[in-house]
């Protein structure tokens, strides 16, 4: 299970991303969520980044981003954890469901560090893959309750307007395939674009076009798309099947412009959290190397 090697709060180890200067983010102390109303109000009420650990234990349950004030974000969400005796709804926060479960079968107490980042939401969602990446880079893992992943023995719940509330599952029952392990994470190998970027080994690009995309790699795996003219990056992508996902992107106008598809097919089938993981590594990684996202990673597409 997640704490079984853990050791005693006291002896934690220092972790960079529990440091208040972790990439360079003003964040707050780490506030416990049974902080009373004048210790919670030390969260800024600005929108910015987050993240949050069960006290005592050396790892991240999650990081997070919100446009909204953080101090409402996390104030509802420590509600949303405690108002009553089941499964919060996926929405309007994904990662409560997750966050619950733990807190249910180990008895898990949370804190949470939050730092105010007014900015576009491409930046600040950039911003949010590149403290993903770096925590997978400073780690070996993924927080416990980030990209989908959850406890082996709970059921999530669906959004409210499905009806369908999450629970524990009862014996005999399969463990949740999203508390498969964590894909390690890529190593930094080249530049974004370049042909061994991220130490992938990418298919060769061919323009996104319905003539072309049919050539395109099948199964699950990563894909990035390139303007042609000025050959940066312009999308990062997933899917369980590229050569699909690919043939809808190709029917998209994108302003007119000719965009080049190079695909990734890893040799072992991932899960949906893994391709999430190896998509945030190199958007993290864009982002560290441009200090921005890829122009259409975080807007309606075209």
């Amino acid at each position: 299970m997640l704490t079984d090697s853990d050791p005693p709060a006291a002896d934690l180890p220092e972790k960079e991303f529990f440091a208040p200067e972790w990439t360079c983010l003003p964040w707050t102390p780490w506030i416990p969520f049974s902080a009373d109303k004048a210790g919670f109000h030390q969260v800024p009420t600005e929108p910015g980044l987050y993240r949050i650990r069960a006290t005592g234990k050396p790892h991240l349950m999650y990081i997070g981003e919100t446009k909204k004030p953080l101090h409402q974000r996390l104030l509802d969400l420590r509600m949303e954890l405690k108002a009553c005796g089941q499964m919060p709804w996926s929405d309007p926060h994904a990662e409560s469901p997750a966050l619950w479960a733990w807190q249910d079968a180990e008895g898990l107490e949370y804190e949470c560090s939050a730092a105010p980042l007014d900015a576009s939401t491409s930046v600040r969602r950039g911003m949010e893959s590149y403290l993903l990446y770096r925590y997978r880079q400073e780690q070996g893992v993924s927080p416990a309750c980030s990209f989908g992943r959850f406890h082996p023995r709970y059921r999530r719940s669906t959004e409210r307007k499905a009806n369908l509330r999450g629970g524990r599952l009862v014996e005999g029952q399969q463990d949740n395939p999203a508390a498969g392990p964590s894909y390690p994470p890529l190593v930094p190998m080249g530049g974004p674009g370049e042909p061994g970027w991220m130490g992938l080994t990418w298919s060769s690009g061919i323009a996104l076009t319905p003539e072309q995309v049919p050539a395109a790699p099948a199964g699950p795996g990563v894909f990035v798309l390139t303007d042609s003219a000025t050959r940066e990056i312009v999308l990062i992508g997933q899917s369980g099947n590229c050569a699909k996902r690919l043939a809808e992107l190709g029917r998209r106008s994108w302003e007119r412009r000719v965009l080049l598809v190079s695909v990734y097919i890893p040799e072992k089938v991932l899960l949906p959290h893994q391709l999430r993981e190896t998509e945030t590594d190199l958007t993290g990684n864009f982002f560290e190397y441009y200090k921005k996202s890829p122009e259409f990673q975080f807007r309606a597409l075209p």
